[in-house]
């Protein structure tokens, strides 16, 4: 419902459009389908915007981006995607806000191209820049391995069994 009618911004004529809900149960099937106004959801939708937002405007704090002089926000994720989000965004936060989407990603269907898909594009392209293998890596001093023996680990196994009964 969130996807095919919300909005992060309320028109007038939200108030007249409805919308089919469909039963949450087995039980609800066979009664009647409830009907919504589209203005009802998207205040469902701008409740949970406005605690987001202000977590989001506090983690812009306390790491050291307050102010609007800050540098831009880019929004990624499927929430992003969300119509007049960015817009929101911005009148909240006070500042430049965009939404990410992959880029230069050659063959990515259309399908994940969308802003749902940046952060795996973003992470992976990151990945790929500089590919670091773990397991040559030299470990630092304080860092200690410590595999447990086959006994202990057939012991932790049967423990975990027992207590999942």
């Amino acid at each position: 419902m969130k996807c095919f009618y919300g909005s992060a911004t309320a028109s007038p004529r939200d108030n007249h459009d409805m919308i089919d809900v469909a039963p949450l149960s087995a039980e609800e099937e066979g009664g009647d389908v409830q009907r919504i106004t589209r203005a009802q959801l998207i205040a469902v939708i701008r409740q949970r915007l406005e605690q987001m937002m202000g977590d989001i405007s506090r983690a812009l704090k306390d790491m050291g981006f307050a102010g609007p002089n800050g540098r831009q926000v880019v929004l990624t994720g499927g929430g992003a995607e969300l119509k007049g989000m960015a817009d929101y965004a911005q009148g909240v936060l006070g500042r430049a806000v965009r939404v990410g989407r992959p880029r230069g990603l050659a063959g990515l269907p259309d399908a994940h191209s969308g802003p749902a898909f940046a952060t795996l594009a973003g992470l992976t392209c990151y990945a790929a820049s500089d590919p670091v293998d773990l397991r040559t890596a030299p470990l630092a001093a304080a860092q200690t391995m410590v595999r447990a023996s086959g006994s202990a680990l057939i012991q932790r196994l049967v423990a975990a069994f027992r207590t999942n009964l």
